[in-house]
């Protein structure tokens, strides 16, 4: 079986990562226009598409700038694309339960996976890191920013 190696991996990644930004950027399209709003509700994710673009281009700039120095060393073996796909995993079925038990919960749940998967171990760091994050989001986008963050149908 051949492997994958780290700059295919890299590579490949950052790819995935152009066309999920460009498809992005294309979808924010169809966001209405709001007169009373200068920069409309296609701001952010254009944003967000674009820095993902952008994060993209850097992956694939600096897989090729390695490849030499990684000729140079051991083949590795295709762990690391293993661990990418169990997290895109994860986040896809964040993406999944989102709608049914709310933003907050479902945010802490896969914060938690993804920090555990990471082999993070603290239980401090865990739920620091997880809480801190719902907290930060909590309060810029739903107490100053006013946007309705969505509860899920659970708990209705």
């Amino acid at each position: 079986m051949r492997t994958l190696s780290n700059t295919n991996v890299n590579v490949i990644s950052g790819l995935v990562s152009l066309i999920l930004g460009a498809l992005f950027y294309i979808l924010t399209y169809g966001f209405p226009d709001m007169e009373t709003d200068i920069l409309g509700p296609g701001f952010l994710p254009k944003l967000y598409s674009i820095l993902l673009v952008i994060f993209g281009l850097i992956i694939i700039i600096n897989a090729i700038v390695k490849r030499k120095r990684e000729e140079n060393e051991v083949k590795s073996t295709n762990y690391s694309f293993l661990y990418g796909l169990a997290s895109m995993l994860i986040v896809f079925a964040y993406i999944l339960v989102l709608p049914y038990i709310g933003f907050y919960i479902s945010t802490i749940l896969v914060m938690l996976a993804l920090l555990y998967f990471l082999k993070i171990r603290s239980y401090i760091i865990l739920f620091s890191v997880s809480l801190g994050t719902v907290i930060f989001l909590f309060t810029i986008f739903e107490k100053l920013l006013k946007v309705p963050i969505p509860s899920g149908s659970l708990f209705m």
